[in-house]
């Protein structure tokens, strides 16, 4: 399944392999934990696509091991729970979990969520790249807004007859018009 890495974070043994063996004939790469340190070295280690976590898993809370995996930018956290109550729901707000399994795991059921989890993350990959591209862009036309207003000052230049200076000396340098504007100010 697109070579995507997971890791599998359960105490019990059986359950843990269960959801392995699963996860495992549909193609995923799969790595395996037993306490919530073992989850964080692999997870670093990897920087899985998805960590599903036992919320009964040894060692660090499950709750706040989903919040430094997600916090530090490593994976994408599902949480697995045989009992989801009202503090686990409050817990979930306040994450940005996009599901969760319940014991005992249904095959079908667990595929569903891996898969929904996972095209999510694609979506939020794609949004993250184009905000980070716009945020690049805003930045290289304030750049180029204050080296204008430099011009525009210094040299008694219009607006136009600016930018047309910025343009034509990226030109010369065969550089960019941000580093232009850059050296400018």
């Amino acid at each position: 399944m697109d070579n995507y890495r997971i890791v599998v974070a359960d105490s019990g043994s059986t359950s843990r392999k269960q959801i392995c063996n699963i996860l495992a004939q549909k193609g995923y790469k799969i790595y395996e934990a037993t306490d919530g340190s073992g989850v964080l070295r692999i997870a670093r280690k990897i920087l899985p696509h998805l960590v599903l976590i036992d919320v009964n898993i040894w060692g660090i809370n499950a709750y706040e091991l989903g919040r430094i995996i997600e916090g530090d930018g490593i994976s994408t956290v599902v949480f697995i729970t045989g009992n989801p109550d009202k503090s686990f729901y409050e817990i979930l707000g306040n994450m940005s979990i996009f599901a969760y399994i319940t014991k005992p795991v249904n095959a079908i059921h667990l595929h569903q969520i891996i898969e929904f989890a996972l095209a999510n993350l694609k979506k939020i990959t794609m949004l993250e790249a184009k905000v980070k591209k716009l945020e690049k862009t805003l930045s290289a036309r304030k750049k180029v807004d204050k080296a204008k207003g430099i011009l525009m000052k210094k040299m008694n230049l219009s607006e136009e007859e600016a930018y047309q200076y910025l343009r034509k000396k990226s030109m010369d340098e065969c550089t960019t018009i941000e580093k232009i504007a850059e050296n400018i100010i």
